[in-house]
């Protein structure tokens, strides 16, 4: 089941006869609907670009061709400063899997992706073509193993804060200055599977917590405007659960 919520708060200024709008969006889906409406499934990343073997079976959506970085996206939805998680499972021997932000083009994306057969996590920045690769330690991975990877994505500072299994385990500060564009998941080599896929997009603006826009944001959630412009201002916790 896909669901998409787009909060819109218009904001009138009378005196200059303008009107702007700021908004928040939520995506889930838990593909117990059976399909992948709402995706665009894509091909691999990496030389030669094959094509995925994307579908979506018993509740899961599979892809398990092997190659390297094949990518899918939720259609339509570009943010920004974002907190994204999904569930994930990697096939053995040699599977690897994880979370894309800000995919703008075969050209300019970030991955952040466990690979339990290297005990470690990997964020990859292709900025203009080229692969930034960083890697990161993680001792407790392995195949076939159902995780749930979580990144708090800071567009402004270009933090990524990572989690596994809701434990924080690092803060990447990325080097692209591409951060904007679609988001979605990536796997490669055996593959594997994706279960409850969901992001919401946090506030970037002091105008987007006016006028009750702080009531749209469920994560991080705000008890008042104030908190919200705070947050905005402050950035100290930006991308952040609170």
């Amino acid at each position: 089941m896909k669901r998409t919520f787009l909060a819109i708060v218009f904001i009138i200024f009378l005196s200059l006869i303008t009107t702007t709008s700021s908004y928040a969006i939520s995506f889930f889906d838990n593909f117990d609907d059976g399909n992948a409406d709402g995706w665009w499934l894509g091909y691999s990343q990496h030389t030669p670009w094959t094509n995925g073997n994307w579908r979506v079976e018993n509740g899961v959506l599979m892809q398990d061709q092997s190659g390297d970085q094949f990518n899918a996206l939720v259609e339509n939805i570009q943010v920004s400063n974002q907190i994204i998680e999904t569930q994930l499972l990697v096939n053995s021997p040699s599977g690897y899997g994880g979370i894309t932000i800000w995919f703008q083009n075969d050209n300019n994306w970030v991955n952040v992706l466990i690979y339990p057969a290297a005990n470690e996590v990997w964020v990859i920045e292709r900025i203009d073509s080229a692969n930034n690769l960083f890697r990161y330690p993680y001792a407790s991975g392995a195949n076939n193993t159902l995780y749930d990877l979580k990144v708090d994505a800071d567009s402004t500072g270009g933090g990524l804060a990572v989690y596994i299994n809701d434990v924080y385990l690092f803060t990447h500060t990325t080097i692209t200055p591409y951060r904007n564009g679609q988001s979605g998941v990536n796997n490669g080599n055996a593959g594997g599977y994706f279960d409850n896929f969901n992001f919401t997009s946090s506030p970037t603006d002091k105008n987007q917590c006016k006028n009750n826009g702080w009531k749209a944001f469920n994560n991080p959630t705000f008890k008042n405007q104030g908190i919200c412009v705070s947050y905005v201002i402050s950035n100290e916790y930006a991308g952040k659960r609170q």
